[in-house]
């Protein structure tokens, strides 16, 4: 019995210190949010440290480690068996993370020395073009966020700099600044390419269905393993006084649902603030069945349609 115990004890001390190096991977990281970040990507192979125990969280990141993180991060495969890109030794070690970087549109051309530094506005063009290079469909930026040093940004940069801040991958410090032309560290980008793969994943779990004719965003949440709700909306209306209305839901074969749809006016003699706004409608649906709508026929389509985002605001 003695013996047991004593086995038992040393499986906890084990077991104790297992835990604590695993949790605790880089010792020159203090935070532990930051810590969580570090620990995840590098459980994913995304990341690793300048030695056993060190991540170096200072650092700058140069464009070879920023191109790496990006490929292992979207799991990034070369095309047609390339394993290079243009103007790279092939002997490089970053030389096939480079080459699939171009293969699937990341703007790796612009690079002309991969020991340099990057700045925070260009690995937020990298990420940004890596995240939309995904098979995910996302939001379009529809508006702008103030940023102090906005002047600071390039503008092919601002684009990107602007998803990264909406869609919260990336953020301003308390002075609403973005610091562009700072060089990022490495904590830095890891946090935001951390935040990239959440936001990917929200919206591969709110897997989008498609569109319909008129261009409406369909998004379903998942309430629990019965129930999804089903969120149709389309930006780009003149005044909050628009919708959406559901009119009727029609349920065919191989478990398909239809859902009918009409486009709805102001009240008549009702006062709307004269401000671009998005209507919306939402219904509940078996989760069994897959999704897609219509417009009802004989009814009009949507009175008013402003793409995305207008570019020349950006420049």
């Amino acid at each position: 019995m003695r013996n047991i115990k004593k086995t038992a004890v040393a499986l906890l001390a084990a077991c104790s210190l297992a835990a604590a190096t695993s949790a605790y991977a880089f010792s020159d990281i203090k935070d532990t949010h930051e810590e969580k970040i570090a620990a995840d990507l590098q459980s994913k192979g995304i990341i690793q440290g300048v030695s056993a125990d060190r991540f170096a969280p200072s650092d700058k990141l140069t464009a070879a480690q920023g191109i790496q993180i990006l490929v292992k991060a979207m799991d990034f495969k070369a095309v047609n068996g390339k394993s290079g890109a243009d103007n790279i030794p092939p002997d490089a070690w970053y030389a096939k993370a480079a080459g699939i970087a171009q293969d699937n549109g990341l703007p790796v051309g612009s690079i002309k020395d991969w020991n340099a530094k990057l700045t925070k506005e260009q690995f937020a063009l990298l990420l940004y073009t890596a995240v939309t290079a995904t098979a995910g469909t996302y939001p379009s930026v529809q508006m702008l966020m103030p940023v102090a040093d906005d002047d600071q940004i390039q503008s092919e940069a601002k684009m990107a700099v602007q998803f990264l801040l909406l869609s919260g991958i990336a953020g301003l410090d308390g002075q609403n600044r973005f610091h562009p032309q700072q060089n990022i560290t490495r904590m830095e980008a890891a946090e935001m390419t951390y935040n990239a793969l959440q936001y990917i994943q929200k919206h591969n779990d709110q897997q989008d269905p498609g569109e319909s004719e008129d261009e409406l965003s369909v998004q379903i949440e998942k309430i629990d393993d019965q129930v999804n709700k089903i969120v149709i909306s389309k930006p780009g209306m003149p005044n909050p006084g628009y919708g959406i209305s559901i009119d009727r839901i029609d349920f065919l074969t191989g478990q398909k649902a239809v859902a009918y749809y009409h486009f709805t006016t102001p009240e008549p003699g009702k006062m709307y603030p004269q401000v671009i706004s998005t209507a919306k409608a939402s219904f509940y649906l078996d989760s069994k069945y897959k999704v897609s709508v219509k417009r009802t026929p004989g009814e009009d389509g949507p009175p008013i349609s402003i793409p995305g985002i207008d570019k020349t605001l950006l420049k």
